[in-house]
Formats: C-alpha cells, structure tokens, sequence
C-alpha cells in the first residue's frame, strides 16, 4: 500500500509539469509572435502593405525568402507560429508517457496513434 502514494504523486508531479511547460510554450510563442509583428511594424510602418498582393509560396520557399533578404522580423513570428503548433503535438506525446507510467496500455497506445495521425497530418499538410 505504501508505493501506491507515491506512485500518484509522481503522476501528479508529471501532470504538473506537463502543464506548466504548455503554459511556458504558449507564453514563448505568445512573446515570439509579439516581437515579430512589432519588430515589422517598427520596420515598415505598414504591416498591412504585404498583404496587398497575395503569392503563394511553400513554407520553405518563405523561410529561405526571409533568411536571403535578413527579414528577421518573419523569421521571429515564423518562430513563434511553429511552437505554437508544436504544443498540441506535444501534449499528446507527453499524455501517451502518462499512460505508460500509469501502465495504462489501450490509453497509451490511442495516444501515440493520434501522435502519429498528427505528424503525419502536418507533414502531408505542409507545402514543402
């Protein structure tokens, strides 16, 4: 009987640190998208100037434009935008390691089949 607390609490600490590092990532990428459309705002004057014409371009040709004519202010919001879509991911990644530890099998096995539904999803998603 004696294990079985301590087992929860070191769940507990684990769901607990889950949800401060999602708390700390929406934060950073919060920040980061901030000080990107600031830092283009300060630059242009106009962010709405790009907007005008409409390109389509992939993600890659997008940072590579952005690297190429040193447009760190896209470069930090692409930044931001890529953590603010890595956390859900992560989430679930992290949920499935909970389910292991809790030796939660059918759980832990839905939760790193979803994981790879959505890096899958996003790597089919992605113009590349």
């Amino acid at each position: 009987m004696g294990a079985e607390p301590k087992q929860d609490q070191a769940l507990h600490d684990l769901e607990l640190k889950i949800s401060k590092m999602l708390r700390s990532g929406v934060y950073i990428a919060g920040m980061l998208l901030l000080i990107g459309w600031l830092w283009q705002l300060y630059n242009s004057g106009d962010t709405l100037s790009d907007f005008q014409n409409y390109e389509s371009r992939s993600l890659v040709e997008t940072i590579h434009w952005a690297v190429v004519m040193h447009d760190r202010p896209l470069i930090v919001s692409i930044s931001g935008l890529v953590v603010l879509v890595l956390l859900p991911i992560t989430r679930v990644f992290l949920t499935g390691i909970l389910f292991v530890k809790q030796k939660d099998r059918v759980l832990a096995i839905m939760a790193f089949a979803v994981f790879t539904c959505l890096v899958a999803s996003f790597f089919l998603g992605i113009d590349l």
